[in-house]
């Protein structure tokens, strides 16, 4: 059994709390609100890089250049902007407007609470699933 398997067994075995605080560990940031699935996927194949050496840049330069190509708009997706602390973002909605402070941290202040995602925010307003940065107009 190689590490990378041994790795990926034990994040397989994970509780969602342990995955989460694993994922924080290895990128230095909060975790996004994505399905623990999600989080132990990157994990793996973080653990898997890791075990044969991680990717070559050729190859590297490859995805980003295929992944700016998908654009077909000429942005970069590797490079979008994240947005500053302390910007805020209104949106008018059912004839009320909505005010999200964002934090220093990359999470959100809206209606007194703190909130990890403006997609969340976005239905929170709506009551429907909408894609968080579309709703608030600052991307995709």
């Amino acid at each position: 059994m190689t590490a990378a398997t041994g790795d990926v067994a034990a994040i397989a075995a994970m509780s969602n709390s342990a995955l989460k605080q694993a994922w924080e560990q290895v990128h230095d940031r909060p975790a996004p609100a994505i399905t623990p699935g999600l989080l132990a996927r990157d994990l793996a194949h973080r653990a898997q890089l890791a075990a044969s050496g991680g990717m070559d840049r050729r190859l590297e330069r490859r995805l980003r250049d295929l992944a700016d190509q998908q654009a077909g708009d000429g942005v970069s997706y590797t490079a979008r902007p994240r947005l500053a602390g302390g910007s805020q973002l209104l949106r008018e909605w059912g004839g009320q407007t909505h005010r999200v402070i964002v934090e220093p941290d990359g999470r959100f202040l809206y209606a007194g609470k703190h909130w990890r995602s403006l997609s969340a925010i976005a239905r929170a307003i709506t009551g429907t699933r909408w894609s968080g940065p579309r709703f608030f107009g600052t991307g995709a």
